[in-house]
């Protein structure tokens, strides 16, 4: 499949965790077992019976912006090598640095809103509003529009999300699930990036033209700089490279897909929140 640029290699520090071998689609790292514990393998997924689909939360592939706590050494939270414009896998603490980006497929997308409490009150996630329920509270007055801006009659953000579920390839090959989010001032290029995926069009075995999934797709994902008259941030670039050619990242992505229809899969949008650095992911161009 298409990949990333040949030098493009993950960052790591002590807290990073990097796979060896190809992922399942749950993002479980491969690794290779020391001799000594060849037979280790007699007890694969012991431990886990009692688990279900909340016992677990996808991670965020994120921005990290100059106010994220990843790039100040006086946080808990700092990541040696960090820098403003990195990608962060944020289950690992993986670093995709700025100049090299890392390839990503889409497996799926949907729209909600989120409700954020203000930074000034403490910020934090609040849940999340279909689209349906937000034009019933705006009838009732419980949710008012500000500047543009949606907020809730107690004072919440309420932010409006475009939510892509997606697989994010390392050079290596190996691949792991996560969401990427576009609010605000990116939700423009989510409506570019669903409008391009709409508009391929491929031939089948028999020349009968169909359009082929989203995750068919293969994009690289990096970031540029992005300013308005409120200050700068770090926003989306995304560009296609490619149909998807390893066809174990693609069936891992067609698994994903059905889970992310089924309804399977939890987002801990908090994670996002913890990497925009001031306890609230709800606007790009208001976190700086």
């Amino acid at each position: 499949m298409a990949t990333a640029k040949k030098n493009a290699k993950p960052s790591t520090s002590k807290e990073v965790a990097v796979a060896g071998k190809k992922e399942v689609a749950k993002g479980s790292h491969a690794d290779q077992l020391p001799a000594s514990m060849a037979n280790m393998s007699q007890y694969s997924g012991a431990g886990l019976e009692g688990t279900d689909r909340d016992s677990f939360a996808i991670p965020f592939l994120a921005i990290i912006q100059k106010t994220s706590p990843q790039v100040d050494k006086d946080t808990d939270q700092y990541i040696k090598g960090a820098e403003t414009g990195d990608l962060l896998l944020t289950s690992t603490n993986e670093l995709f640095k700025d100049e090299d980006g890392v390839d990503v497929v889409f497996c799926g997308y949907r729209r909600a809103f989120l409700r954020w409490a203000p930074i000034d009150s403490g910020g934090g996630f609040k849940g999340e509003i279909s689209v349906e329920e937000i034009s019933v509270l705006r009838q009732t007055g419980k949710i008012q529009e500000q500047d543009g801006r949606l907020f809730a009659d107690n004072g919440d953000i309420i932010a409006d999300t475009r939510i892509h579920y997606v697989l994010v390839v390392r050079p290596d090959g190996t691949f792991a699930p996560a969401v990427m989010s576009f609010k605000s001032t990116q939700i423009k290029k989510s409506k570019m990036l669903m409008t391009q995926i709409q508009g391929y069009t491929a031939k089948d075995g028999n020349g009968k033209p169909f359009t082929p999934p989203s995750f068919g797709h293969v994009f690289h994902a990096e970031t540029v700089a992005e300013s308005n008259d409120k200050g700068s941030w770090r926003g989306w670039k995304l560009t296609r490279t490619g149909f998807v050619e390893d066809s174990e990242v693609f069936q891992a992505a067609v698994e994903f897909h059905k889970t992310v229809v089924a309804g399977e899969v939890k987002v801990n949008y908090d994670a996002e929140a913890a990497v925009a650095g001031n306890g609230s992911a709800h606007d790009d161009d208001d976190d700086i």
